[in-house]
């Protein structure tokens, strides 16, 4: 019974390498000209360059076909991890710990639940880092705009400059806004959609009060140098609250580490002499 539970663990294992497999093979692919286009001409705007069909879109397709797993916030990635998961906890209590099928199958789930959380808990890290890094790059990005704007160049073309000076996630989404606007959507439009992209309050505001700038006809360099200004000071803001918030978390080491070894240094010499003088 074990063996045949063992069997069907490292068949599903095997399953899933030939789905890697062929999902690599699937992205060596060379894209039709249908793929090269659709960000071009859907609803949405160009976020980058186009993906080709591997796995995650393999997998896309079968969670739609068994139910629309994804609506229950099950992507292709995640489902891929709970697989690895459930597989290796499988084995391990097979292999390793000799446990019986059914104990077997329930550390498996728990394996594919503690995979699923960890992708999440992953993914909402990444989105964080992200997220930092965009509010970080806004002021630079500002003053390389406000700074092609005042040498008289165009929106356009100091957007195009800011995305080859800069580089991070705000460059690629300015870079991804450039390539809209070369494919023909207005202005207004592209920036609109780098700020929903973004997510961002800091970089929502500055698209605000960029295109304010430029409906209302007032200085356009002075504006960017203001809203740069004012993304610096937030961001000054933002570290002095983290700091406040780290009070607590540096006091952690100071009580269990430090104070006791200073009491023992401090007390021990005491006892020591007190040993000597009471037999």
């Amino acid at each position: 019974m074990r063996l045949t539970a063992a069997g069907a663990l490292i068949g599903m294992l095997a399953g899933l390498g030939m789905l890697l497999v062929l999902g690599w093979a699937m992205a060596r692919r060379r894209p039709v000209m249908a793929h090269r286009i659709a960000p071009y001409v859907g609803g949405r705007l160009a976020a980058g360059p186009v993906r080709r069909a591997g796995i995650g879109g393999l997998l896309a397709t079968l969670l739609r076909s068994a139910g629309g797993s994804s609506r229950a916030g099950l992507g292709p990635e995640a489902v891929v991890w709970a697989f690895l998961g459930a597989g290796l906890a499988g084995l391990v209590a097979m292999i390793a710990l000799q446990a019986s099928p059914w104990a077997a199958i329930a550390l498996a789930a728990v394996g594919g639940a503690a995979a699923l959380a960890a992708h999440r808990r992953h993914g909402a890290r990444a989105a964080r880092r992200r997220q930092d890094s965009i509010e970080q790059q806004l002021p630079v990005v500002a003053d390389l705009l406000a700074f092609a704007v005042a040498a008289g160049e165009s929106p356009f073309m100091a957007l195009c400059r800011a995305s080859d000076q800069v580089r991070g996630p705000l460059a690629d989404e300015v870079a991804a806004c450039v390539a809209a606007i070369r494919a023909g959507y207005s202005l207004e439009i592209a920036l609109r959609g780098l700020a929903d992209r973004t997510g961002s309050r800091d970089v929502d505001g500055f698209i605000d009060g960029l295109l304010a700038a430029m409906e209302r006809g007032t200085p356009l360099a002075e504006s960017l140098r203001a809203q740069a200004a004012d993304a610096r000071a937030r961001s000054r803001q933002r570290l002095v609250e983290r700091a406040g918030r780290k009070d607590v978390a540096m006091l952690v080491p100071v009580v269990f580490l430090i104070l006791p070894t200073v009491v023992v240094i401090a007390l021990y010499p005491g006892l020591h002499g007190l040993r000597l003088i009471v037999p």
